[in-house]
């Protein structure tokens, strides 16, 4: 660029040159038109050297001016390719001349633009942190079906990795995400659907809409535990129906017949008002199950816990509930448990332990014995009510703490459960921050823990006293 620059002042000094050699010709004739000729020849020699004097003076000055005006733009140059390159920090160093102006303009350009990429990218970080703090699952394409970017649910939801400029189907093969992301590309409309098999265990709705730039969005909802839910609602109305259907379909017709027949054998008479009488109350206990299981599962359920002894929890438990089996001909004995604090409601593992026992009795009695105790595990307590029955087999003991979840519905049935005390137990135990679980092999009985945190002992407050003497 300096050679250019050079070259072109050069010829820009050779042309005025020639134009003052041509000037002073012109003007010697003018002013000599009748001289000799050796005087015009010598003054024209002489303004030819003057000029080439002139030009070799120039050259040094053209060069300067050349080399101080290449490596301006020099600099501009290499300003535009760092711009270009992404660096919008570069700078160029102004001067007072001509070209400060045109390097002020570019520099304030700059500014602007570093600040526009900064708004840009401070919005980009934040709509990033948005998406992917976000509890629905979102994916964006192009209109090729090209990935455009996910959200970290989305990836955690695909199994594998999610890459921006992929192919979508190469990462998500679930069909029906596949289906309504094209047609949202294909139609420029909102497609819904529904999809079983993009993870697990899970149920998603998806939602694709078109975008205004090309391509389209998926939005996928965790419809999941809305479905269990509803489910649970539908089988827990179900159930609740079956379970007062029986009662009162046996009530009303001993009524109907009691009714129909006001001469009846008074024996006749007792025997169906004892089976009214049962199944009254049977409806009664499933009425106090349902409020009490009600009770449990509301998020206004309150424990007012206190610290007890584990083994004091077991003696209370055999003391107060040793009634239950007065009658049954079943042993009810202690398996020792250790000096451990819990913090527990005490009416609330009162209503634990009963229902376990209960359940020992009606379904374990058999092996006419039943013992209660617990172990210390680690920070926890065990707690265990076991009983020497025909136990459980192992496909039910994963299900048993369901509501309404029997073994053998005839035999629960005959015996009056609800099919809602274990789940009863369940909520008391988790509420109290627990755990539970079963233990059972067929023929050899069946053993139904609980586990409570062990409670850390408030540390005394150190009192000091002053002694004076007098």
């Amino acid at each position: 660029m300096t050679r250019k620059v050079f070259v072109k002042l050069l010829g820009l000094f050779a042309l005025l040159l020639i134009f003052h050699a041509a000037v002073m010709e012109l003007v010697f004739r003018q002013m000599l038109p009748a001289g000799p000729v050796d005087t015009f020849h010598r003054l024209t020699r002489e303004a030819l050297w003057s000029g080439l004097i002139a030009l070799a003076a120039a050259l040094p000055v053209a060069a300067w001016v050349a080399f101080g005006i290449t490596g301006r733009l020099r600099q501009v140059v290499e300003f535009a390719h760092r711009i270009a390159a992404g660096d919008l920090t570069a700078r160029l160093r102004t001067e007072d001349d001509e070209l400060s102006s045109m390097e002020s303009a570019l520099n304030q350009t700059a500014v602007q633009l570093g600040q526009s990429f900064a708004e840009i990218e401070n919005r980009r970080q934040e709509l990033a942190t948005m998406l992917d703090s976000m509890q629905e699952a979102v994916v964006a394409v192009t209109a090729e079906g090209q990935v455009r970017w996910s959200n970290s649910v989305m990836q955690r939801i695909a199994g594998t990795p999610i890459r921006a400029g992929r192919p979508l189907v190469h990462s998500v093969r679930d069909p029906d995400l596949l289906a309504c992301v094209k047609g949202a590309l294909e139609t420029a409309e909102v497609k819904t659907g529904r999809s079983n098999s993009l993870a697990p265990g899970r149920i998603f709705e998806i939602n694709a809409a078109p975008l205004p730039s090309g391509g389209a969005i998926a939005v996928l909802h965790d419809v999941t535990r809305v479905e269990a839910a509803e489910r649970s609602r539908r089988d827990f109305i179900a159930n609740v129906s079956h379970e007062l259907r029986t009662p009162l379909t046996s009530i009303q017709g001993y009524v109907e017949t009691l009714i129909e027949t006001p001469a009846a054998n008074p024996e006749t008479a007792r025997e169906f008002l004892c089976v009214i009488q049962k199944n009254a109350r049977r409806m009664s206990r499933l009425t106090e199950d349902l409020l009490a299981l009600a009770g449990v599962e509301s998020p206004d359920y309150k424990l007012a816990r206190q610290p007890m002894r584990a083994n004091a929890l077991v003696e209370d438990a055999l003391e107060s509930l040793g009634g239950l089996i007065v009658d049954s001909g079943v042993e009810l004995e202690s398996a020792g448990a250790p000096d451990e604090l819990v913090l527990v409601d005490p009416d609330a593992m009162n209503q634990v332990f009963g229902n376990l026992i209960e359940n020992a009795l009606k379904y374990g009695g058999l092996g006419r014995k039943i013992r209660v105790g617990a172990r210390k595990i680690h920070t926890d307590v065990e707690f265990f009510v076991q009983d020497f029955g025909p136990g459980i087999g192992s496909e039910h003991l994963d299900r048993i703490f369901e509501r309404f979840y029997r073994i053998d519905k005839a035999r629960s049935r005959e015996s009056g459960g609800t099919g809602l005390g274990l789940a009863i137990v369940a909520q008391i135990v988790r509420a109290h921050g627990g755990r539970i679980w079963a233990e059972s092999e067929l023929g050899s009985g069946a053993t139904f823990w609980f586990a409570l945190p062990i409670a850390v002992p408030a540390a005394p407050v150190e009192t000091s006293s002053k002694t004076a003497s007098a």
